[in-house]
C-alpha cells in the first residue's frame, strides 16, 4: 500500500506553492516542472522538458518507458492563474485543518500527488503498465501551447487520469462542459446622431447589440447551455454615431449539437453584418469540446466506484461547468477520470485552501486506480 506522510507532503507542498509559477512567468513555471522531472528521474523514470512556446514554461513529460501505446496518462498543471509577484504577498500557510496559498488547490497539490503515486507504484504494476505523465505549463490559459502534446499522448492512451482537485463535497468528475469563446470587433461609419437617418452613418454599437440578442437566444436551462457577453466597449458621445465597438463572449455547452447550433448562428450573424455594411472581425477564438462519458467510461466508473468503496473510501461523482485538460484528453478517445486530487475550495481567489484530511484518501484512491488498471489489463 502507498505510504503518505501528510506532514512531509505539506512541507513539500509549501516549497512548491512558494515557487512563483503564475501567468507571465515562464522561468518559474519551468522551475516547478523541473522539480518533478528531477525527483522522478531519481526514482528511475524517463523525464524530459519539452519546449512548447516562448510564452510559457516547458512541459514536463515523465514515462516509465517509451511506447507506442500507454495504458495510463496522468495529467496535472504546474502553472497558477495569479500574476507574477503575487506569491510573495500571500505565501503558503496552514492551520490544523487547511493549507492556504496560491496554487495550493489549483493545482500543485495534484502534481505532488502524481509524484507520490509514480514513486510508489508496485514493481509488478510498473512492469504491467506503460505509463506517461504530463506536467502541463499553461492549463490556466486553456493549454493553448501544450494542448497538441497532451492530445498526442491522449491518442495513444487507453485511460487518462487528471489530478485537478476533487469537488468540495469530494466528488470526482467524468463529465465537463465544453466552451466556445471569441472577441468581435465591429467597424461602422461615424456621423452626427441628428442626421442618422439621412447620412451614410452606420452604428457599430447597434450591430453589437443585435449580435448580443441573437447569441442570448442560445441560453437554455433545458439544454444547460449558457452564453455570457462578458465585455463590451464602444462609443464616444451620445450625439456621435459610433464607428467602432467590440465585445467578448463565451458559451458553455454539454453537447456538440449545441456547439454546432451556435456556429450556425455565428455564420448568420456575419452575413447580417455584411447586409448592414458593418465589418465584423471575429478574433481570439478558442473552442474546447465537452467531456461527455460514453458507455466505456460509464462502465469503468462502475468498476472504480466498487474499488473505492471496497477500500473504505466513499465515491462521489458529478459534472462540472469548468474546463480542464480532461476535455482535451477525452476528445482523443481516452477513458477519462478527473478531479482525483485532494479537495478544498475558493481556487482562483485569495481564500484558496486545501483540506488536509483529504490528502491521504484521495492519493491512496488514485494509486489504487493504477494497481487496478494492471488487473484490468490482465483480465481480472
Amino acid at each position: 500500500m502507498i505510504k503518505i506522510e501528510v506532514e512531509k507532503y505539506l512541507q513539500e507542498l509549501e516549497m512548491l506553492v512558494n515557487m512563483d509559477s503564475g501567468l507571465g512567468n515562464p522561468e518559474g513555471i519551468t522551475a516547478v516542472g523541473k522539480y518533478f522531472a528531477d525527483r522522478l528521474a531519481e526514482a528511475g523514470w524517463i523525464c524530459e522538458q519539452v519546449d512548447v512556446g516562448a510564452e510559457t514554461g516547458k512541459c514536463t513529460v515523465v514515462k516509465n518507458r517509451e511506447a507506442d501505446h500507454y495504458d495510463a496518462l496522468l495529467i496535472g498543471h504546474v502553472d497558477t492563474v495569479f500574476p507574477t509577484g503575487e506569491t510573495a504577498k500571500r505565501p503558503f500557510r496552514r492551520d490544523e485543518k487547511r493549507a492556504y496559498g496560491l496554487g495550493t488547490l489549483d493545482m500543485k497539490q495534484g502534481c505532488l500527488a502524481m509524484a507520490y503515486i509514480l514513486e510508489q507504484l508496485p514493481e509488478e504494476v510498473n512492469e504491467a503498465l506503460n505509463i506517461v505523465a504530463v506536467f502541463n505549463p499553461d492549463e490556466e490559459i486553456n493549454s493553448i501551447y501544450s494542448k497538441g502534446l497532451i492530445q498526442e499522448y491522449a491518442r495513444k492512451a487507453s485511460h487518462a487520469y487528471v489530478f485537478e482537485a476533487a469537488s468540495t463535497d469530494g466528488s470526482h468528475c467524468i463529465e465537463r462542459k465544453g466552451q466556445y469563446r471569441a472577441s468581435v470587433e465591429f467597424h461602422g461609419q461615424a456621423g452626427h446622431a441628428g442626421y442618422l437617418l439621412v447620412e451614410d452613418s452606420r452604428s457599430a454599437i447597434n450591430e453589437l447589440v443585435y449580435w448580443t440578442c441573437k447569441l442570448n437566444e442560445h441560453l437554455s436551462c433545458e439544454k444547460n447551455t449558457s452564453v455570457n457577453v462578458g465585455v463590451i466597449r464602444g462609443g464616444i458621445q451620445h450625439n456621435i454615431v459610433p464607428d467602432f465597438a467590440e465585445m467578448s463572449f463565451e458559451s458553455r455547452f454539454e453537447t456538440m449539437d449545441e456547439y454546432e447550433k451556435l456556429m450556425e448562428t455565428m455564420e448568420k450573424l456575419k452575413k447580417h453584418a455584411e447586409e448592414v455594411r458593418i465589418e465584423a472581425v471575429v478574433k481570439d477564438v478558442l473552442a474546447t469540446p465537452p467531456m461527455k462519458p460514453d458507455d466505456r467510461t460509464l462502465a469503468y466508473e462502475a468498476r472504480i466506484r466498487a474499488l473505492s468503496e471496497a477500500n473504505g473510501i466513499p465515491y462521489k461523482s458529478k459534472p462540472r461547468g469548468g474546463l480542464s485538460d480532461a476535455n482535451h484528453a477525452s476528445a482523443c478517445g481516452a477513458i477519462c477520470v478527473d478531479g482525483l486530487g485532494p479537495t478544498g475550495d475558493f481556487d482562483h481567489s485569495d481564500k484558496e485552501y486545501l483540506e488536509i484530511s483529504t490528502i491521504e484518501p484521495n492519493i491512496r484512491f488514485a494509486w489504487l486506480l493504477l494497481c487496478d488498471l494492471a488487473d484490468l489489463k490482465a483480465g481480472k
